[in-house]
């Protein structure tokens, strides 16, 4: 696939280098079922496990005994009805210890595993396979939007890209993040490739494709990416020259309806979605005695719950967990990246490079999905653990619009002169 399929000869990597890249990764995601197996041992919390075990259970009790009954429960059709609803209670994640009206993502990674259930028989490391390869295709085509107008910062955006610890990791395993980082990588990736190279059936068909998978896997990531789509969008098509404006206005407007939308249409109440999963978060931290709970400013329906909130959730969803708070050797790989995003924060502050026009619009969507989603994040999650392991989605843009926008040769200049 790596040496074949034309998406990633035309990545501008090389064939060696991406062998690297993706064996070290399904390495890493291999390591995350030992870390589990052998370090937290406790197999009915481990999220790695608990999708993979539910979708055994349905392959195991409905696929071999009931096979239509078994397509039902994986393309929705009549999941209320008795006879499927005396199946899926006997699995237990399809239903949430505490109901709400949030969208249950959890459906959708036990679909996903009881259909790889089909050809991999059991064996756990087929499903690793499946979504590393995924996940890999998806941080390609978060490589693959950047390089189009960066083509001079190779070595960057493959760091970037491929080589955080963390993505490695999380982003490799038989959980969510795998699904979204593909979800999103290459929804990103066909949305510039329609605007800018070709506007065929191919990538509009993808585009859709991926809106759809972001729908059942994190609406809310979908939701915050629609402002700084529609922002691209508009920048493009009306040839607008004010591009940091738009954005800024764009996902303001946006804001602002969201909080107003159940004055719309009551049924479309998405602050109280939000106040919801975040209740929901703190009930399963006191459920199953979290040991790195923090204490979140609780929301309510009012837009200044969220505002005065807004400044610790930003600090909680992209600086901690800190140095001084590790607890393990994760909390310290963890805080070591949140350490080294300061340090290029900073050196972006001080040596920023500014980008030509064409490049405003990659930098600036990176920019506010990555803000938008950390806000997010910070605001309903009150677990550390937790929260490094939600935003590994957004760390590839975080790192990419960083290493982008600093000047290397000032850099270099200050240092040949103070030698």
């Amino acid at each position: 696939m790596l040496k074949r399929w034309s998406f990633f000869k035309n990545s501008g990597i090389s064939f060696k280098t991406l062998s690297i890249l993706f064996t070290l990764k399904f390495i890493l995601g291999i390591s995350v079922y030992y870390v589990y197996t052998y370090y937290y041992t406790d197999r009915k919390t481990a999220d790695v496990f608990k999708y993979f075990d539910d979708a055994k259970y349905l392959y195991d009790h409905v696929y071999h005994h009931h096979q239509v009954r078994f397509w039902k429960i994986i393309f929705g059709i009549q999941n209320e009805s008795s006879e499927i609803h005396n199946h899926l209670k006997e699995t237990n994640y399809w239903f949430k210890p505490h109901a709400s009206n949030v969208f249950n993502d959890n459906r959708t990674v036990i679909r996903f595993n009881a259909v790889i259930y089909l050809f991999s028989f059991g064996y756990y490391h087929v499903h690793t396979l499946v979504l590393s390869t995924l996940s890999f295709i998806g941080l390609t085509g978060i490589y693959r939007t950047y390089i189009y107008e960066f083509s001079e910062r190779k070595k960057e955006l493959i760091l970037a890209c491929f080589l955080i610890p963390s993505v490695l990791f999380w982003g490799s395993g038989i959980l969510k993040e795998s699904i979204l980082i593909f979800g999103i990588g290459i929804f990103v990736f066909a949305f510039t490739r329609v605007i800018y190279v070709k506007k065929n059936i191919k990538y509009i068909l993808v585009v859709l494709g991926t809106l759809g998978l972001l729908a059942i896997t994190k609406t809310y990531v979908l939701i915050v990416l629609i402002p700084s789509v529609l922002a691209w969008i508009m920048i493009y098509y009306f040839k607008l020259q004010k591009i940091g404006w738009t954005f800024f206005m764009v996902n303001i407007g946006l804001i602002v309806l969201v909080f107003n939308a159940k004055h719309i249409n009551q049924s479309i109440d998405l602050t109280g979605n939000l106040k919801y999963k975040q209740r929901d978060f703190i009930n399963v931290a006191r459920d199953t005695k979290a040991g790195s709970t923090i204490k979140l400013g609780e929301l309510d329906d009012t837009a200044w719950s969220y505002l005065k909130n807004t400044p610790q959730a930003i600090v909680n969803g992209m600086f901690r967990p800190t140095l001084i708070e590790v607890k393990n050797i994760f909390f310290a790989l963890t805080a070591i990246e949140n350490t080294f995003f300061m340090v290029l924060i900073i050196l972006v502050l001080f040596f920023f490079k500014k980008p030509t026009i064409k490049q405003l619009p990659y930098l600036y969507f990176g920019l506010y999905f990555t803000l938008l989603l950390t806000i997010l994040i910070g605001l309903t999650v009150p677990v550390l653990g937790a929260i490094a392991r939600y935003k590994i989605p957004i760390m590839p843009f975080t790192m990419s619009i960083l290493l982008l926008s600093i000047d290397y040769l000032k850099i270099k200049k200050i240092l040949h002169n103070k030698l």
